[in-house]
């Protein structure tokens, strides 16, 4: 499956800004019952999962890591982070719009890895130009989007497990 991601993130249009984009949701947490949501932790099957996602993606040219303001996520990043020596950019939840149209202005040309939540991955595929409604269940942590614009079509999609 690495050679295959690796494959679609070479496959790209220099037209457009983004060579591919990569939306995961964070990993497995640890206990549901701290106050603070911000603040959970990964599980040891959620730090697990961190590193498969590192070593999947570690040669596939990541130029940007963006991650939310959640524990959750820095930690789901800090792996491949760690691997490819790039410091991920932490933003709180917002506008997916906005978002995107700071990948293109900012990453031109460059592969993104976006580390979101169950209520952030769809609106994200959804501004990347992803005709359909997304639904991520709860308890679903596995997946791995990849988004590759296209000139004068709809962006090509991949939905994949790690």
């Amino acid at each position: 499956m690495k050679a295959l991601v690796i494959a679609i993130v070479a496959f790209t249009f220099p037209v457009y800004a983004q060579q591919a984009v990569l939306l995961v949701r964070h990993a497995e947490l640890q206990g549901a019952a701290m106050a603070e949501p911000k603040h959970l932790p990964l599980s040891e099957a959620g730090e697990a999962r961190a590193e498969r996602l590192a070593a999947m993606l570690k040669d596939a040219s990541i130029g940007a890591i963006y991650v939310t303001d959640f524990v959750r996520t820095q930690k789901t990043a800090e792996p491949l982070a760690r691997a490819i020596g790039k410091e991920p950019t932490v933003l709180p939840k917002g506008d997916p719009k906005e978002l995107v149209a700071r990948l293109r202005a900012n990453h031109a040309r460059e592969t993104v890895l976006l580390v979101g939540h169950t209520d952030t991955l769809p609106g994200l595929l959804g501004a990347l130009g992803h005709p359909a409604d997304i639904k991520i269940e709860a308890p679903d942590y596995g997946n791995l989007f990849v988004v590759v614009p296209r000139p004068e079509d709809a962006p090509a999609f991949m939905r994949l497990r790690y």
